[in-house]
């Protein structure tokens, strides 16, 4: 009896970063060079509302987000600490250009806006300190947070929308929505993006479940994935003027190489007479032309 002696190789177990690695590792991760720049303007762009009369005070509001969702578009990674980062970066910009305007205003060069701290006393022209104090009040809740929200909410919308182009991209093409069809004259003038949404909303309707879809053959076909009962099955769509027989052989070597049992070749035309004679006699393969698959959806 033999008796294996080679030694098995032992795998590493996965150690977690710390949570100080973390915060290095999103450090290092900010975009400097956006946060600053998204960061004065909207800073210079707060402290002008902020100055501004109530109505404008309304939209300083806005600004934060606003700033974010640009900067979260624009980042690769790490939109919380990015976003953590303009927010407090956009604060520190914003209480220098306060603290400049509110020295040059008592000055006399600029006019200091008209405030009521209290209700005892009529409203009077703010100081250094009244302007820095509203300021520390009102900025350091709407200008460190809301920056971070609004580049989170944005880089996830940007990711989710990467991730849809890379799909169709390796999908070939997205399908399109096909309009009103109320003839065959219709159906036939359908795109092969088109088709495969109108049969898949119409195989869908008969209880058909989807799972994918691929532009093949440089774009001539469009084959869809679906299920019925747990039953695979593949749909080779075609907008060629007559469907040959070349469409059918290669569905059936890519069932036979996928391990799909039931296929089926729809095409918005018709088929060639051999395309027709090729299929007969087969139990695993079903010919839906035009006229048939209109009838199908008026049926």
């Amino acid at each position: 009896m033999n008796v294996e002696t080679t030694p098995q190789p032992v795998s590493e177990p996965t150690v977690k970063p710390s949570l100080w690695q973390r915060i290095v590792h999103s450090f290092r991760a900010i975009e400097w060079l956006q946060v600053l720049l998204v960061g004065l303007i909207t800073a210079i762009a707060w402290c002008s509302l902020f100055l501004a009369n109530n109505f404008l005070q309304i939209l300083a509001g806005v600004v934060p987000v606003l700033a974010g969702i640009y900067l979260g578009r624009k980042i690769r990674s790490e939109p919380l600490a990015n976003g953590l980062a303009l927010g407090i970066v956009t604060f520190l910009f914003g209480l220098a250009i306060m603290a400049g305007y509110g020295l040059v205003g008592e000055a006399g060069i600029a006019p200091m806006p008209v405030i009521q701290l209290d209700t005892a006393q009529p409203p009077a022209p703010a100081t250094l300190i009244d302007l820095l104090t509203i300021y520390f009040i009102f900025s350091a809740f709407a200008l460190i947070p809301f920056p971070a929200f609004g580049t989170v909410m944005s880089a996830r919308a940007e990711e989710r929308n990467r991730q849809m182009q890379r799909e169709i991209a390796e999908r070939g093409g997205r399908l399109e929505r096909p309009g009103v069809v109320r003839t065959l004259e219709d159906l036939q003038g359908l795109s092969l993006p088109q088709l495969g949404s109108y049969v898949l909303n119409l195989f869908r309707k008969k209880g058909f479940e989807f799972t994918d879809y691929r532009f093949t053959d440089k774009d001539k076909h469009l084959d869809l994935f679906l299920s019925y009962e747990g039953v695979p099955y593949l749909l080779r769509l075609s907008v060629a003027d007559k469907v040959r027989p070349g469409t059918l052989e290669s569905l059936l070597q890519d069932m036979k190489r996928l391990g799909v049992p039931k296929g089926v070749v729809i095409t918005s035309t018709e088929f060639t007479p051999d395309t027709v004679k090729a299929a007969g006699g087969r139990r695993n393969v079903i010919l839906i032309d035009g006229k048939t698959l209109f009838a199908i959806a008026e049926g």
